[in-house]
């Protein structure tokens, strides 16, 4: 059986799963608003997840799409303390759970759902990435000491509204009008590129695509900021020999099995590394290079049975 954890709403899990049925792999999906629940005995180890009881043995490997399964019961008191309690116990049980399907095969898991932005760059660099000149800097920079910057958050993006402040992720130029509130942040020089590309990685193999993004005013600087009445032009792209040797490098010393990675090429012929998500949409590279990625996935998580 192959376990799947992710959210209800993302499509690219359900491209899977239609995969795993072509082959006849029994599967089992929790999603993070799924209730789950854990037993154990001298017999061994097993989840309850809509009416259905799961042995843990029975898992052949792990999907971790992206996500948190929610193990226990948790009933929200009005004594503080008690809930800190409840809720410390719920999580050591979720511990145990990842802890105990660390020993399948995996593509990626919960605690690698996040990584440390400034490790990687560092890392990346380590094994001959180039990097965009890096700072990191708060309580209003003097933008006199830097050339053309940009400047984007150091943890995973939020999109959203807090007590009326706007807060997204996107990447932006450094200037004097978003100075405003500024918190500490990663700043990056500006590097002109000719295009970005973006590169769905697993186990030890890229799959690349190129986004003429420089044409549009509104995708120039982040290609996310979309523009639906005029999409940009993206073809199937393949890096350098050398450059999916490096990414490979990164993703075995940061232990990721998958990923979307972010590069550019500048406009004096140079490949720059910018960040890997282990969550990220892949489906964007998958469907306009036609490189059935869901069935790539589907095919490494049953690749010790015969098809």
């Amino acid at each position: 059986m192959i376990l799947i954890i992710s959210d209800e709403y993302d499509m690219s899990t359900n491209i899977v799963i239609d995969w795993l049925d072509y082959y006849r792999m029994k599967w089992l999906r929790i999603n993070d608003t799924d209730k789950c629940e854990m037993s154990s005995s001298d017999f061994g180890i097993f989840l309850k997840i809509k009416g259905v009881l799961v042995d843990i043995d029975e898992i052949r490997a792990v999907w971790y799409r992206r996500g948190f399964i929610s193990v226990g019961e948790f009933k929200k008191l009005q004594i503080h303390q008690l809930n800190s309690y409840l809720l410390h116990n719920k999580s050591v049980l979720h511990e145990y759970l990842q802890y105990k399907l660390s020993h399948k095969k995996q593509i990626n898991s919960f605690s690698k759902a996040n990584v440390n932005k400034l490790i990687v760059n560092d890392i990346a660099r380590e094994v001959g990435l180039k990097i965009p000149p890096s700072f990191i800097d708060s309580q209003f920079p003097d933008l006199k000491k830097y050339k053309k910057a940009i400047t984007k958050p150091i943890t995973p993006g939020f999109l959203g509204d807090i007590d009326g402040i706007d807060i997204d992720s996107y990447t932006k130029i450094l200037q004097q009008d978003n100075l405003k509130s500024f918190s500490t942040s990663l700043i990056q020089e500006y590097i002109e590129k000719k295009f970005e590309i973006r590169t769905f990685y697993l186990f030890g193999k890229c799959w690349s695509m190129a986004i003429f993004s420089q044409g549009d005013d509104k995708t120039q600087i982040d290609f996310r900021r979309y523009n639906n009445d005029m999409p940009n032009r993206t073809v199937p792209f393949k890096l350098p020999q050398s450059i999916e040797q490096m990414i490979n490098q990164l993703m075995q010393k940061v232990s990721l099995e998958s990923g979307s990675i972010d590069l550019i090429y500048s406009t004096d012929n140079n490949f720059y590394f910018l960040e890997v998500n282990p969550v990220g949409q892949f489906d964007m590279v998958s469907y306009p290079c036609n490189y059935h990625l869901e069935k790539e996935i589907a095919l490494n998580l049953i690749s010790d049975r015969e098809i």
